[in-house]
Order: structure tokens, then sequence, then C-alpha cells
């Protein structure tokens, strides 16, 4: 039998080898994707490695411009994770998430899914500008960054009443692992695999949680955004392209249903259902109390009172993900 003290040695040292062991990986992709699924990976790498490596923007241009993937949320990736298995959970830490470029593009109207029908009539065009972007396109408005976190404005009047200029808060869209039945799934929707969040807090600090349901897991990420609002309402997060570094790790045969983000000052669940936010809320919701109860030991009840009184509820896309937040000042340390 193995006391317990010989158990925490053992444990200490498996952390000491992983870290001595953990490499920087600079990756530059020869191909893209537009689905989450078990594609041939970039690169294979270890729990404890960090990855360099750029995103296109969410219609494959790179940071000159260069149209190099002409699809919609083009993906970096896949990346094996070794070791990893399902059942497992992989941790991303995004360490780096850095504009590289001095401009992004949004369209100028909010979705009319988002309005109530007896405003849809007369709503001005959305054909707002020439076809610079690609051929036959004239919704997407050039908007004006200022690399790599400055200030972000369009890059023509919109009328005079206000300024529209805001400080840049850049984020990853999309983060992903294949999904479970060897399925490939388009990088528009959000699953449980993860896929397109959409999530504006997904920045540089954030680590996301996902469940692995292959081998590997196949990491994907893609769709750099500049900043926007909750809910993504116009369609876009000002679309860019972006320098990322993130570190991975697992968590072994500790499974988890919807992806999770952890902050600088909050937990967060995710849930989806599109075309019912209300159902991808109650799942948000599910995954926070099951996160609560067997991550940081609440009871149930506890659990359930600590979000009625704490949870602030946030549509991060209109479009499909729901997100459950809750201030870690409020929480004991995790198990």
């Amino acid at each position: 039998m193995v006391d317990a003290p010989m158990m925490k040695r053992n444990a200490c040292f498996l952390l000491l080898a992983t870290a001595a062991l953990a490499e920087t990986v600079t990756v530059k992709p020869n191909r893209y994707y537009e689905t989450f699924a078990a594609h041939e990976p970039v690169a294979r790498i270890r729990a404890g490695d960090t990855v360099v490596t750029k995103l296109l923007d969410s219609r494959g241009r790179d940071e000159t411009g260069k149209l190099i993937h002409d699809g919609d949320n083009v993906l970096t990736g896949p990346f094996y994770i070794e070791g990893a298995e399902p059942g497992d959970t992989l941790l991303i830490r995004l360490d780096r998430v850095r504009l590289n470029r001095d401009w992004g593009w949004n369209g100028v109207r909010i979705t009319t899914d988002a309005l109530a029908p007896n405003r849809i009539e007369g709503l001005e065009s959305a054909l707002c500008c020439d076809e610079w972007l690609q051929p036959g396109r004239r919704n997407a408005l050039k908007w004006m960054l200022e690399p790599p976190s400055g200030m972000m404005r369009p890059s023509q009047p919109l009328g005079d009443k206000v300024k529209l200029e805001f400080p840049a808060q850049p984020s990853v869209g999309c983060v992903g692992v294949a999904p479970p039945l060897k399925q490939a799934i388009s990088s528009g929707p959000m699953g449980r695999y993860g896929g397109n969040l959409d999530y504006n807090a997904i920045g540089e600090g954030a680590v996301v949680h996902l469940p692995v349901f292959e081998r590997g897991a196949y990491l994907l990420l893609g769709d750099g955004h500049a900043g926007f609002g909750d809910g993504e309402l116009i369609g876009q997060g000002t679309e860019t392209s972006m320098d990322v570094q993130f570190t991975v790790n697992l968590r072994k045969r500790q499974s988890i249903t919807w992806p999770r983000v952890e902050r600088a000052d909050y937990i967060v669940t995710l849930g989806a259902t599109p075309g019912a936010l209300e159902r991808g809320f109650r799942e948000a919701i599910s995954e926070m109390a099951a996160w609560l109860q067997t991550g940081y030991g609440l009871s149930q009840r506890e659990a359930h009172t600590l979000i009625h009184m704490t949870a602030q509820l946030r549509v991060a896309s209109w479009f499909g993900t729901s997100a459950c937040e809750i201030p870690k000042k409020y929480l004991p340390p995790p198990r």
C-alpha cells in the first residue's frame, strides 16, 4: 500500500517531469479547414507544450491581406495531443492573442433574427460598400485597427452623433476538437465539442476546457475577432487575423459535458441549442451546477443557491451560444 506522502511526492515528480519535457513549437500551417474533424494533424504536441502560430481571418486572409484559403470561419490545425483519450478534458490556455494587421471588417446592420418583426420593414440596406473584400460582396465595412491591441474605428462615417471608436478586445471565435461519432461538423455552429463559440471573453489569459471524444483530441482554432459586444449581433466580430500562442494540458479521466472557460475573475460554462437560446442557457446552467459540485465540492443546495444569487447570464452569440458566469470571489479553492 502506498502512503499519502509517497503519492504526493510521485505527483510532484510527474508534474516536474512534464514541465521539464515541455516544448514551445512554432507552427506555420500549409493547409486549413472549415470543419471540426479528425483531419490530418499539422503538428503533434504533448500536454504542457506551447504552440506559437497564426490564425487567418474568418474569410481566409492572412496578416498581409492575402487570400490563403477561400472559406468561412477558416480553422488552423488540427493539433494532435499525445495522450488525449475519450473521457479526458483538454485545457487550452491562451497565452497570447494579438492583432497582427491594421484592418478588419464588419457588416453595418443587426441580423433580422434579432429584431422585432415590426422593425424589419423599412430597414436601410446592408449594402454599404464597394466590393473590396471579395467579388460580389458589398456588405463588408472596413475597420481600421491599431495592432497589437489598440483602438478600432470604422473607415468611413456612419453618422454624426457618436464617436464610433473603441478599444480593441482581441478574442478567438472558434476553439474546438473533433466531435463524437467520427463526425465532421461545419465551423459555423457551436456544440459540446466547442466550435464557433463567438464568446468575446475568449481572449488573452482565458483557459478553455473541452471534452475529448477522439484519441488525440484534434484541436482546431480560428476566426480572429478584434472586438464586439455580447451576441455578435451584426454577425461578425470585426474579423481579422491573429498572432496566437497557447499552452495545452490534460485532465485524465475527468470528463465534462459542455465547454467551460476560466477567466481571471470568473468561471464560465457554455451551452448551445441553435434557434432556442433558453435551451442553451439550460445546458450552461446545468453544466455550472455540475462544475461547482464536482470541481469545488459544493453541496447541491449550495451550488443552486450560489448560481441563483451570483450568476451572470450572457448571450455570447445570438446564433447559438449561451454563457453562465460565476465570480471566483465567491468560490472556495478548486479540488
